[in-house]
């Protein structure tokens, strides 16, 4: 699939089938997510990965009733920002980083035919401190987004709204 053509097509797909991401899906999705820019280079992020039925069902509890499409993915991945690899006179930039590579992860797995739905966690401090507790996670560790990954068990039909010329403002306001 051509990636201009990926991106203008990828859906939020919330119901998934049965079929399995193979390791090496899953290590494409993984490694996409790690080749974001990043401030000065960080790489202040880590993630965490699910498969377990379980922990997924778990992590849908954690972030509340939008993250019911963990229910029924096949993997889960937790996006997390870690402040002790962020950029030392700008920490919050681990928020942006996270939200890249996020991003990456779910046009690589658009363009393996994998869907995916992104589920913010941050900065709805409930949410965050409920995944924290769920999966031990040090104080400068910091969960940022749930990403439902698996096939999709759905068919979003049409485009995306258009190009909006009114959004675009060239050389002032």
């Amino acid at each position: 699939m051509e990636l201009v053509e990926g991106i203008l097509k990828r859906r939020s797909i919330r119901r998934y089938t049965d079929q399995h991401i193979t390791d090496e899906e899953l290590h494409t999705i993984l490694r996409a997510g790690m080749t974001g820019p990043t401030c000065a280079n960080t790489r202040d992020w880590s993630f965490l990965v699910v498969r377990n039925r379980d922990t997924l069902n778990r992590m849908a509890d954690a972030n509340g009733i939008p993250a019911e499409p963990l229910r029924g993915c096949d993997v889960g991945i937790l996006v997390l920002g870690d402040l002790e690899r962020a950029f030392p006179p700008a920490k919050d930039y681990w928020v942006i980083n996270g939200s890249i590579a996020a991003q990456n992860m779910i046009l690589a797995a658009e363009g393996l035919g994998i869907g995916s739905v992104w589920l913010g966690t941050w900065p709805q401090m409930d949410r965050v401190e409920n995944q924290r507790k769920l999966f031990s996670l040090p104080e400068t560790v910091i969960p940022h987004s749930v990403i439902a990954f698996g096939y999709p068990a759905e068919e979003k039909a049409g485009e995306h709204p258009d190009y909006e010329e009114s959004r675009v403002h060239f050389e002032k306001w």
